[in-house]
Formats: structure tokens, C-alpha cells, sequence
């Protein structure tokens, strides 16, 4: 999995290099193009990628001008992610080279293995999902962290 996911991102990578976007800022570009005026937990629940990573991706691409938050009028304490005008030249761009590599990487696999092999996987996301909810991960103890390592390096 980890190979399929590394060689996605190169393709991606090498497709949009002139665009100068990281590979979470393309992501939640194409996100924002599927999914125009989404707020940003309806994004999150798309892409594979914590609310702070996230946050950060949108303040990245809001400092290039190419997304802006609005006010969501039905709840003042909501906020909706907009493309800009570049935003959508960017976006548009984005989601033409996001569903080329969609489609190479299941080019030869039938609708039927396409079925099985997206079943597999959400078997999987399911059973770390259990995991973590029976044997919760232990909380990482300040002496086990960076900043002590950091410190203890000195």
C-alpha cells in the first residue's frame, strides 16, 4: 500500500511540478473542486488528513490567494472554502490530472475487482478502526517526546 500511495504522489507530482503545490495542497484542491463551498470538516471527511495538517494546507493555499473562507449563512460559526478565480484555473487543472491518475492506477482491473479490491481496503480501515477502539493507543509520555529528545540531545 505504501508503494501504491508513494507512486501515486509521484505522478501527481511530476504532472502539476509548474504549479508549485505540495501533494496535500493538490489534494484538497481537487476536494475543493468536487466539492465547491464545502466546510472544512466535509472535506476532511473526503481526504486522508488531520484537521490541523489540514488547517494549515488551507491557510497555504489562502496566502496564494487561491481559496477563500466565507460565512456559511445558514451557521455563523461555520465557514465554507471558496475557490478564487486562480484558484479554479488551479483547481480545474488539479482535478483533469487527479482523475488520470484515478483511472491509470485501476486501468487494467475490472469493475468487479475494482468492487473487491475497494471492499478489501475499507476491510482493513474497519479493522485499525476496531483496533484503536478496544486497545486504545497509549497517550506518548512528555519524556518520550521531541522536545525532550531535543533537550537530552544538547
Amino acid at each position: 500500500m505504501a508503494l501504491a500511495r508513494r507512486r501515486q504522489r509521484q505522478a501527481v507530482e511530476m504532472r502539476v511540478r509548474d504549479l508549485g503545490l505540495s501533494n496535500q495542497q493538490f489534494w484538497l484542491l481537487v476536494a475543493l473542486v468536487e466539492r465547491q463551498g464545502a466546510s472544512l470538516a466535509e472535506i476532511l471527511s473526503a481526504l486522508p488528513m488531520d484537521q490541523p495538517t489540514a488547517s494549515r494546507v488551507l491557510a497555504a493555499l489562502s496566502r496564494r490567494k487561491l481559496v477563500r473562507l466565507d460565512s456559511d449563512p445558514a451557521d455563523r460559526r461555520r465557514r465554507r472554502m471558496v475557490l478564487t478565480p486562480r484558484g479554479v484555473q488551479f483547481g480545474a487543472r488539479c482535478l483533469a490530472v487527479a482523475e488520470e491518475v484515478r483511472k491509470a492506477a485501476v486501468a487494467h482491473f475490472s469493475s468487479d475487482e475494482i468492487a473487491t479490491l475497494r471492499g478489501w481496503l475499507q476491510r482493513m480501515v474497519d479493522n485499525l478502526d476496531e483496533l484503536d477502539r478496544i486497545s486504545p493507543p497509549t497517550p506518548v509520555s512528555p519524556e518520550n517526546g521531541l522536545a525532550a529528545r531535543r533537550d537530552r540531545d544538547k
